[in-house]
């Protein structure tokens, strides 16, 4: 327990230091306080002012349940959820905060959907704070839209801090799981369901593929605003490079990328990594060929 508090308040202090938090576009308008975290993303708050103009969202004085948009972090019994939630509950419990909304006010379970800052001129946003963290994703939805680029921007497990991990071939990520990294080959196949699931098959097509990038339904909408209407038809027979951890499924290593800056290929306008090698190969595969910013 007393390494984990360590941990979390070395974290705490790098979230600190990182100086993603940013003024927002308009003053937060709502004066709450932190009562308790309920988990690494929701917070229970006690409204003290808000703006006529949401009379009708929030009662003065009401206790609220709020959601931190924009980020995902690991869910109950997931590894990082203890220390995400500690993060959390550091950031938030007992203090003042200020909420700015975007164009969606409540989820589908009714909670608040909330921007939370910890002062009243907007400068810290525990939001993107929390992105900076290993721990939290970057989560952008479209009915919340405001900050979407800037999480995906400060997002550190995908953006300027990631490319510092590992780059393998394919045909060897079965050597990686459970690792972050870099995975990088040609990709022989594509699918895509009819509820919108994207199969990216490298090396061979499928079944007989040696790696996999799946797209869940949940996020394809993502990549579809970064790269267009069937991105992925282009990807056939083109270098690419999937950054994520490395699952098992069925006996295939895969990786499950979020968001649009876990892909990278020229055929995307987006250059792999640097020193992204793969194997000589024949057919659809390359010979010796590095992908260079």
């Amino acid at each position: 327990m007393a390494s984990m508090r360590s941990m979390v308040f070395a974290a705490v202090l790098l979230i600190g230091a990182s100086g993603f938090a940013l003024p927002p576009y308009e003053l937060p308008s709502v004066e709450a306080q932190g009562l308790w975290v309920i988990d690494e993303d929701t917070i229970v708050v006690k409204i003290l002012s808000r703006p006529e103009s949401l009379a009708s969202v929030l009662f003065k004085r009401s206790e609220v349940v709020v959601w931190c948009i924009g980020i995902d972090a690991p869910e109950s019994k997931e590894p990082g959820y203890e220390e995400a939630t500690a993060i959390n509950r550091l950031l938030v419990e007992g203090r003042k905060v200020y909420l700015e909304l975007d164009k969606t006010y409540r989820d589908h379970n009714g909670r608040l959907l909330a921007y939370v800052y910890l002062d009243q001129v907007g400068h810290f946003m525990v939001n993107l704070a929390l992105v900076t963290s290993t721990f939290y994703r970057a989560y952008p939805f479209e009915n919340t839209p405001q900050y979407n680029q800037c999480f995906l921007s400060a997002d550190v497990n995908v953006s300027g801090c990631a490319p510092r991990s590992e780059r393998i071939p394919a045909e060897q990520a079965s050597r990686y799981y459970g690792k972050e990294v870099w995975v990088c080959g040609v990709v022989a196949s594509v699918s895509c369901l009819s509820y919108g699931r994207i199969f990216l098959n490298f090396g061979k097509p499928y079944p007989n593929q040696v790696f996999t990038a799946m797209i869940d339904e949940k996020y394809t909408s993502f990549f579809d605003q970064r790269f267009g209407s069937r991105w992925e038809n282009k990807l056939v027979g083109q270098i690419v490079c999937v950054y994520g951890v490395v699952k098992e499924y069925q006996g295939k290593p895969e990786v499950l990328p979020t968001a649009p800056t876990q892909l990278r290929s020229s055929a995307l306008g987006v250059p792999c990594p640097r020193s992204a090698h793969t194997d000589k190969v024949q057919g659809a595969q390359l010979v010796a060929t590095t992908c260079l910013f």
